[in-house]
């Protein structure tokens, strides 16, 4: 088990992302607001080419996030998807889950409101 100290943690004008292991799952904390600026830095954290993990983006605690951020998380989902893995999004904030559903893009990323739904759902399929 990965301490919070031993995480890797990184954070830039307003954002910040922790990433750790939770039960075979690849789990990235996002918290704070996700615009143009922090995309291209959102890009380089993600995985560039998984493999068939699974990854979950808690996104519980952010604020805001702007197109560009969501087409990151699309590519990686898609790149997951083409590799056998999975991917899901966890949040209940608005600023998330309005995007999501205005632009109908459940399917692709898949919105749960807690790591351990995730966790069900996945093990349900």
């Amino acid at each position: 088990m990965t301490t919070d100290a031993a995480r890797p943690r990184y954070s830039g004008d307003g954002w910040s992302l922790v990433a750790h292991e939770a039960g075979g799952l690849s789990v990235y904390t996002l918290r704070g607001e996700f615009d143009f600026a922090a995309s291209a830095k959102l890009a380089e954290l993600l995985p560039a080419a998984p493999g068939a993990e699974r990854i979950v983006v808690d996104m519980a605690e952010v604020e805001y996030c702007d197109s560009s951020c969501l087409q990151i998380l699309l590519r990686l989902s898609r790149r997951l998807r083409a590799a056998g893995g999975r991917f899901a999004v966890v949040s209940a904030a608005p600023a998330v889950t309005r995007p999501i559903a205005l632009l109908r893009l459940g399917d692709v990323l898949p919105v749960h409101p807690a790591v351990e739904a995730v966790e069900a759902s996945w093990s349900a399929a």
